[in-house]
């Protein structure tokens, strides 16, 4: 496996504790069944590279968070006890797209919250949304660093730093290296 495979179903794993954490501190809330969308490139020159190994990896953890076969703390059957189910969506299509479908997500299927998103654009356009709707979302891989610099953000968080700290390593690393 690529290292960015292991990349991307770690991010899957830590963006499910996020949500494994959230309904834990969350008010019991009685259901049978936690729906979670995930936005993910499923066609498109993204799906390859980063899209279906990301689903692949989600119906992993989903399959072991629902079986209770995760690593301890998080070693019980599903989420305070109720099944997860993921709702898939494909990010390909643009930001107009994605916006139709985070809304369609929450007004209309109900998730009661929504984790993926690769392209930056993307996170730009969801994140006002997100806040408006006042719904949990974890953003996984979006390097801009403007989605929590232009405004406090509540309802979404993200499962890694922004690209500027690579893209500054990087620059340094070529400056040291070919002095």
């Amino acid at each position: 496996m690529s290292s960015n495979l292991f990349k991307l179903i770690g991010r899957t794993v830590l963006a499910g504790g996020a949500l494994a954490a959230a309904a834990a501190v969350a008010p019991a809330i009685a259901k049978d069944t936690i729906n979670v969308g995930i936005a993910s490139f499923l066609t498109g020159p993204a799906a390859g590279p980063f899209g279906v190994p990301g689903r692949n990896g989600a119906e992993l953890v989903i399959d072991a968070i629902n079986a209770g076969t995760l690593p301890a703390p998080y070693a019980k059957a599903g989420f305070a006890g109720a099944k997860m189910n993921a709702i898939f969506v494909d990010e390909s299509g643009g930001n107009a797209k994605q916006v139709g479908e985070y809304r369609n997500l929450v007004e209309k299927r109900g998730v009661d919250a929504v984790l993926g998103y690769i392209s930056s654009g993307t996170c730009m356009a969801i994140t006002p949304v997100a806040e408006e709707l006042k719904k949990l979302t974890v953003l996984s891989v979006c390097g801009t660093p403007r989605v929590f610099e232009e405004s406090n953000r509540t309802y979404v968080f993200r499962t890694q730093a922004h690209a500027v700290g690579d893209s500054i390593a990087a620059a340094r690393y070529v400056l040291d290296k070919f002095k």
